[in-house]
């Protein structure tokens, strides 16, 4: 049996031959479409495995590119906090006017070059009598404008429901009656803290209006003014001109994402969804193309548009009010494949409809009419054996566009499979059939028509590895606690850049985190821990403007031998003797990475990189481990 060596001129076996890394790269669409969801994560397949540990190792150099970071912050002067500003413009009797972000062209466009004249107005020279809400917020109050960030609106209109977390975001101390200045305030969870931006509420017009992101209500103003503060956290309008769902939940809220491909996705999927909506998660899905030729934002047949970014405002599971008797009975025998037949019933309905129509019924005379009660045993009995058990479950998707581009397929607007849900069900879901953007489909109608579902949680519960198959809360009692770990690092050339495990010579310069697994419950028959791993790279968006852009990121985890200090660096002799115990599914060019694991108890060492050695950037490591009971 061959000697594994550990570094420091111990012994050496045989070198651990691993699968290389890959590196796939998708189409990228046109990020200059307006309203596109941008997927350009690029995958890299067959990568080395992550391991996780708690100290942490900085090489000299990254201390001593921290230690500058933080030199030049503190030699920045003190922003003042949105009162004082306030009052400071109040006491002047002038309006504020925010230095930092300019009402020009160049706050719109990078280059400054723009395709016609706006005009910058304050929500007064508008309307005489402008509100910041009208009602409070909802999600339907967001109407998406001229540019391509419905990836941002989709993440708002989610945390429209949960005003706990939507006031952090949007304080209440504002608006323009009491204490109006001209001035706004909005936080964003940027790497690790909560950041203020103060912007002023000049917003930029064309004849009159809005330009981009606004409210349905044209005198509310509270989405117009969040999109110019999160525009000036990343330096500009077209700063925001496609991204991911992903960037914008957490930004909105310090989440952790999960990313799961709806091709291969886990068994229990619609439980832990049910799960994650009724904890409160952000929900947001995409439906990326099967052909790279096909254009962003398609509509397709079905009423759903591809690669564009839809929130999940709601997941349930109703009871169907006859499907069971209707069962029961013996007369009745399917003769045809169920889709078939569902889809036949469907062309009846509609052809029957036409033919009221064309012998004069007037709509009057249809909606009297006991059409609706003939068809309804029909629709039933169709919904009986789609459904045998007699429960549908459906997920409520927002489309962003806030208007009639919708779903048109089962459980659709006025799809006749409602007929068979009881009346007191219907009320309490509170169902609307409005040209509003939201929609009901069927989770199966979900899995065959979008391809991705990512999941952003303010708290790592939803990644517990025994979520209940049936839908149901765990109990209060046996939640796992969670502790958290944030470390922050870059990779500089030369230095700490130092690629993926296919490049064995210079993986060793990675920075490198140790964490220690403790079993949270020593009496069950589970020996392993839950750890939970996210990788964000830092002020990439800032940057774009200067044509930065992301890097391809993973990580790789590796167990410690016993005996092996854990504050000592692995060199390249324990990397290339030494197999991997957990790894990132692929390296993605996007800002987070996340991935969890179920690992024995034990120290292991965290080993961030991006994909080729020499490639720069700025970091945020957080790790979650359960806390023993």
């Amino acid at each position: 049996m061959p000697q594994h060596g550990v570094g420091g001129g111990e012994m050496l076996g045989q070198e651990v031959v691993e699968e290389p890394f890959e590196w796939r790269k998708e189409h990228e669409h046109d990020d200059r479409h307006c309203r596109c969801y941008k997927d350009d994560r690029h995958k890299e397949e067959n990568i080395e495995a992550p391991c996780l540990l708690k100290d942490t190792y900085y090489s000299r150099v990254t201390n001593e590119y921290t230690y500058q970071r933080q030199v030049k912050a503190a030699s920045r002067p003190v922003k003042k906090p949105f009162r004082i500003l306030r009052e400071e413009a109040l006491a002047s009797g002038k309006l504020y006017s925010d230095p930092e972000f300019l009402p020009n062209n160049f706050s719109i466009n990078f280059n400054g070059v723009t395709r016609r004249s706006y005009e910058w107005k304050r929500p007064l020279e508008l309307f005489q009598d402008p509100q910041f809400f009208i009602d409070g917020a909802t999600r339907f109050d967001i109407q998406q404008g001229e540019l391509g960030d419905c990836w941002l609106l989709a993440a708002v209109a989610n945390l429209t429901q949960h005003p706990h977390l939507f006031h952090v975001v949007v304080p209440r101390d504002q608006g323009f009656t009491h204490q109006y200045a001209g001035i706004f305030h909005f936080k964003f969870w940027q790497y690790g803290r909560w950041q203020e931006v103060v912007i002023d509420d000049l917003l930029p017009t064309y004849h009159g209006h809005l330009v981009f992101m606004h409210s349905r209500n044209k005198n509310e103003f509270w989405c117009a003014l969040l999109e110019k503060a999160y525009a000036k956290l990343y330096g500009g309008y077209e700063a925001l001109r496609g991204g991911n769902i992903n960037e914008s939940m957490v930004d909105l809220t310090g989440g952790v994402v999960e990313l799961i491909d709806l091709r291969s996705p886990p068994s229990n999927l619609f439980a832990r969804l049910l799960k994650a909506s009724r904890r409160g998660a952000l929900i947001g899905c995409a439906i990326e193309p099967d052909h790279p030729g096909i254009r962003p934002e398609s509509i397709l047949s079905n009423g759903l548009i591809v690669r564009h970014a839809y929130s999940i405002t709601r997941i349930t599971v109703i009871s169907l009010a006859t499907a069971p008797r209707l069962k029961e009975e013996k007369s009745i025998t399917p003769l045809m494949h169920r889709p078939r037949l569902h889809g036949a019933l469907r062309s009846m309905i509609k052809h029957l409809g036409s033919v009221a129509s064309a012998s004069g019924i007037t709509t009057r005379h249809k909606e009297s009419s006991h059409l609706p009660h003939i068809l309804a045993p029909l629709t039933n009995w169709n919904l009986s054996l789609a459904f045998p058990e007699g429960q549908a479950h459906l997920l409520r998707l927002h489309n962003p566009w806030g208007n009639e581009t919708e779903w048109t397929g089962s459980w659709s607007d006025k799809s006749p499979e409602w007929t068979a849900v009881p009346a007191s069900e219907r009320e309490k879901l509170g169902l609307t059939f409005n040209d509003d953007g939201e929609f009901w489909m069927s989770f199966q109608d979900f899995m065959k028509n979008f391809s991705v579902v990512e999941i952003c949680d303010v708290t790592p519960d939803f990644f517990s590895e025994d979520d209940n198959t049936n839908g149901n809360e765990v109990p209060e009692d046996i939640l796992r606690g969670w502790k958290s770990v944030m470390y922050e690092g870059a990779w500089v050339a030369n230095h700490t850049a130092g690629g993926c495990r296919n490049f064995i010579n210079t993986f060793a310069r990675n920075p490198q985190y140790t964490v220690e697994l403790k079993d949270p419950d020593e009496e069950d028959d589970d020996d392993l821990c839950t750890i939970i791993v996210s990788l964000m790279q830092k002020n990439v968006r800032q940057m774009k403007r200067y044509g930065k852009d992301y890097v391809p990121i993973g990580f790789t985890l590796y167990k410690l031998p016993p005996g092996r200090q854990p504050s000592t660096k692995l060199d390249t002799d324990f990397f290339r003797y030494n197999a991997s115990c957990a790894k990132v599914p692929f390296f993605l060019n996007t800002r987070e990475v996340t991935a969890r694991f179920r690992l024995s108890a034990g120290f292991y060492t965290i080993v961030p990189s991006t994909f080729e050695p020499e490639m720069t950037g700025e970091f945020l490591l957080r790790v979650f481990t359960e806390v023993r009971h």
